[in-house]
């Protein structure tokens, strides 16, 4: 710091100032001090001005995307849970039993009375209509109560329910209406939440096909409706998170009937009308913006995304309050900045300006005083600014110790700023920590240039994450003669980060369910697939972010197979040509369902390739040899690998040496050297474990 004292006294030494004309020169000096004053003066009110409206612009857009994100994130789980339940029907909908009765009731018009006596043609039941409904009627009542739905009805192109299961309510004029929008536009329609006696429940309206014509080939003969019960499931998607920044919550909104309302599960009015600034139906989303809170929070920013099904949101808000919690200390201390340099300079001023007034031929000593107090000012206010800011700084001599602490720093290490004075990193944070600075601080003395790490400590028993930057400080000789440090708490974004991680791994598993529910033989699948596929990337050195992309990719390597009919899925024989090139269109299916998502790692890329070969004999796009990613031809070996040790509906499991066999004889097609770090793996103990999961998991 004496440096720097040296470098004022030059600045400020007025003794080679000229005596003539005195008054004259002191006038001009007058008036370019006033001018220079009055820049700085307004330079200290705009800039922080501005710095404050950029920071609270990046604040803003960061909030913006994490509500974007989860939001989306949610509302995937959602349309999920929906589409799980409408695969649900299935078995009811493309039962050619029920498809041949309900051509036949649509060639009777839906008057049974028309068809009382035998069909005696070769496409007809053999039996009357009106004598097969209680049959049809037992198969839906059956149905309806083992899939948890309170009621179903088979429902004609006149909108008359001509079966329905037992004890259902007589046909609503909205079910009849979601009917006919089921038949015009031949597909599953969902209708709004609304209230009913057992709860809050979903009508969702399934089109049947005639017997024995392929779906999308002609118009539906009936629609299947299905009264869902949503309180319990929704509930337990909407509940919070309990790692949710505290100020945020989470709502789900409709549009029925040309008015807007809010589903609360539970609520004692489960569905009530609400309104939000800047919907546009139109638009399928919620755009990001400040508006009054739905679920009474006051003030929040919001945003919100669309549900694929029903004619849902799922609105994500945060209180302002909590959203600019971060602006509030910088605005705080560039407030105090400009102040203190404001006063600083005027201070300067002043000073300059007295000491021109003063007499002349005041003694040399006096001068040195003048000079002396407005170097002590100046400290001073280095010694307010440093004290302002957030940011912990330090200056450290070669041996480690430290010559300066500013109070942010001491704060943080519960001590005061002149008792850190001469202690080391071991005296202040413990010798394991103090290890890890060391290296660092030995780069910076080495090459002289700044260098930046990344540091866990624990700070008052708490663990924060620290941004360290460090350069060096030069004496006047030009030698590095310390370390000045400048330390940013990043708890916050490491947590938020973290926060994010959890959410998509949320969303992950509830994926991996669904697709386990859709074909048993996949259950446990794709977690052996993953952890093999971490094990070999470890043993290739593959990076952390190589490593996280085989773990995600793995989880969802199988989401494709929700598109591929279950029929397909669980032949309990080989597969035809045609069904094989149906079953490989499940990774095309696989990277729509995840594009919209933003894992931050290549997991769509690496799933799309799991698939291809090294000769370029697989799919779906026939790449080869090095426009294979390394991940993707990981992720392939161990995927073929375990689905050869699993057992299928058509064979038996093989056993591991027969498998990696398979593999080595097939070089051309899987990379030599995964194949060799996948034996590797099976040799392990955990290698070991995870095969004999197979035959318990």
């Amino acid at each position: 710091m004496s440096h720097q004292g040296d470098q004022t006294v030059d600045m400020l030494d007025f003794s080679t100032l000229s005596d003539a004309p005195e008054q004259r020169q002191r006038g001009r000096l007058l008036v370019w001090g006033a001018a220079v004053l009055a820049v700085i003066a307004l330079a200290a009110v705009l800039v922080p001005s501005l710095t404050i409206g950029t920071k609270k612009a990046q604040l803003t857009e960061q909030v913006a995307e994490r509500l974007q994100l989860t939001a989306s994130g949610q509302a995937g789980v959602i349309s999920t849970w929906l589409q799980g339940n409408r695969r649900l029907a299935d078995p009811v909908v493309e039962s050619e039993l029920l498809r041949l009765f309900s051509t036949e009731m649509d060639l009777a018009g839906g008057d049974m009375s028309r068809m009382v006596a035998p069909q005696t043609d070769e496409n007809g039941l053999g039996v009357p209509l009106v004598e097969q409904v209680p049959f049809i009627e037992r198969i839906i009542t059956d149905f309806a109560a083992n899939a948890d739905f309170l009621a179903g009805y088979l429902v004609g192109r006149n909108g008359v329910a001509f079966v329905t299961s037992s004890g259902a309510v007589p046909l609503s004029v909205d079910q009849r209406r979601l009917a006919e929008d089921s038949f015009e536009r031949s597909q599953t329609v969902y209708g709004p939440a609304r209230s009913a006696p057992a709860g809050l429940v979903l009508d969702m309206a399934v089109p049947i096909y005639a017997a024995q014509v392929n779906p999308g080939q002609s118009k539906p003969v009936a629609v299947f409706i299905l009264v869902t019960p949503l309180a319990s499931g929704l509930a337990e998607i909407l509940s919070k998170d309990p790692l949710a920044s505290p100020g945020t919550e989470r709502v789900l909104v409709q549009f029925d009937g040309g008015q807007l309302g809010r589903i609360q599960p539970g609520a004692a009015t489960p569905i009530a009308p609400v309104s939000i600034d800047g919907f546009d139906l139109a638009a399928g989303e919620i755009p990001f913006a400040q508006r009054p809170s739905l679920a009474g929070l006051g003030a929040v920013y919001s945003a919100g995304t669309m549900v694929s099904g029903p004619t849902w949101w799922v609105l994500e808000e945060i209180t302002v309050a909590a959203a600019e919690r971060p602006l509030a200390t910088y605005t705080t201390a560039a407030i105090i900045v400009s102040v203190l340099v404001v006063l600083a300079v005027a201070v300067a001023f002043g000073a300059f300006w007295w000491r021109l007034a003063s007499v002349h031929d005041r003694a040399l000593a006096e001068q040195y005083r003048s000079l002396a107090d407005r170097i002590q000012a100046q400290k001073q206010l280095l010694d307010s600014i440093n004290g302002a800011i957030p940011e912990f700084i330090g200056l450290k001599a070669p041996d480690g110790t430290y010559r300066y602490a500013n109070a942010a720093f001491a704060k943080a290490v519960s001590r005061r700023p002149d008792s850190m004075v001469g202690l080391d990193d071991a005296a202040i944070f413990g010798q394991g920590t103090a290890k890890r600075l060391a290296l660092s601080d030995r780069r910076v003395l080495n090459s002289s240039e700044s260098v930046t790490t990344d540091e866990e400590v624990y700070l008052d028993g708490a663990l924060r994450y620290l941004q360290i930057s460090k350069v060096p400080f030069f004496a006047a000789t030009g030698e590095a003669s310390g370390i000045v440090s400048v330390t940013r708490d990043v708890t916050e974004l490491v947590e938020q980060q973290r926060k994010k991680e959890h959410a998509i791994q949320q969303m992950v598993a509830a994926l991996v369910r669904a697709i386990e529910l859709r074909d048993p033989y996949l259950a446990g699948h794709s977690r052996r697939v993953a952890e093999f596929a971490a094990a070999v990337g470890k043993q290739l050195g593959c990076s952390e972010e190589e490593l996280a992309t085989l773990e995600l990719a793995a989880n969802l390597s199988q989401i494709g197979k929700l598109s591929v009919r279950k029929e397909l899925l669980t032949k309990p024989a080989r597969l035809t040509p045609d069904e094989i090139k149906e079953m490989e269109a499940h990774v095309g299916h696989a990277v729509e369902f995840l594009r919209g998502i933003d894992f931050e790692l290549p997991v769509v890329e690496t799933i799309a390739q799991m698939h291809e070969r090294l000769d370029g004999g697989g799919y779906p796009k026939g790449v080869k040899g090095e426009e294979i990613s390394l991940t993707g031809r990981i992720l392939g070996a161990c995927d073929v690998f375990c689905a050869r040790l699993e057992p299928r509906s058509y064979r038996a499991g093989l056993a591991p040496d027969a498998v990696l066999d398979i593999l080595q004889e097939n070089l051309t097609r899987y990379d030599p050297k995964v194949i060799e770090a996948l034996k590797q793996v099976v040799a392990t103990i955990p290698g070991e474990k995870l095969i004999a999961s197979i035959a318990t998991g």
